[in-house]
């Protein structure tokens, strides 16, 4: 995990953000890569509320 340099959170209800950035904090507050939180209509299964993409750059 130490080689992730951005994420990206998708998120289906932005009024949840702080929680949802916390949560996000607490995994990568050592990491902290680039992030980007954006509210979508929905995701490929509907009870999902959250998904995070990651990109890494391994040496």
């Amino acid at each position: 995990m130490a080689d992730v340099i951005r994420t990206r959170i998708y998120v289906t209800d932005i009024s949840k953000w702080e929680v949802i950035g916390k949560a996000h904090g607490d995994f990568f507050k050592n990491i902290k890569p680039a992030c980007t939180m954006v509210e979508v209509k929905g995701l490929i299964d509907p009870e999902m509320l959250v998904e995070i993409e990651a990109s890494a750059v391994l040496d």
